[in-house]
């Protein structure tokens, strides 16, 4: 009786034992960005949104810190790419110069992640990132475009 659910997790890609994801999110070139912090293996998050336009340049201004929990399919998507991150790293440059160079006006994002190993940053410098470092910032970026005020 318990082969048959052994066997169906042996299917599905398991969770990662710990792991966290610390990232901006919403960047504008306008305002600074928010931040998130998820938890890779319950789903639970804290979000600082970015402010609305109209506001973010308030030196009183005070933004909202969010908790909550990722959708089970948002939460997959985003290990998913934590998976190939943790596979390939960050790094696109590794040491060198970097073979393009990508712009955005919204500034460099950040992105940390942090599992039972150790800690990694992306590259300070935007145009390093490599496809599975910009592939997880936008799995984290997306389930919160809309708590983003515009």
């Amino acid at each position: 009786m318990w082969i048959l659910p052994a066997l169906i997790l042996l299917g599905q890609p398991a969770a990662p034992q710990t792991a966290t994801v610390f990232a901006t999110v919403g960047h504008s070139e306008w305002c600074p960005a928010g931040n998130v912090q998820i938890d890779l293996v319950t789903g639970d998050y804290t979000l600082t949104p970015r402010a609305a336009r109209s506001a973010c340049q308030d030196p009183k201004l005070v933004r909202p810190v969010l908790r909550g929990r990722v959708d089970a399919g948002q939460l997959s998507a985003i290990r998913d790419a934590y998976r190939q991150v943790d596979a390939e790293g960050l790094d696109a440059c590794r040491g060198g110069l970097p073979t393009e160079i990508v712009v955005s006006n919204g500034g460099t994002p950040i992105m940390v992640v942090t599992n039972g190993v150790g800690t990694r940053a992306a590259p300070e410098q935007y145009s390093c990132w490599n496809k599975a470092a910009f592939a997880l910032h936008r799995a984290i970026d997306a389930p919160f475009q809309s708590a983003h005020q515009r």
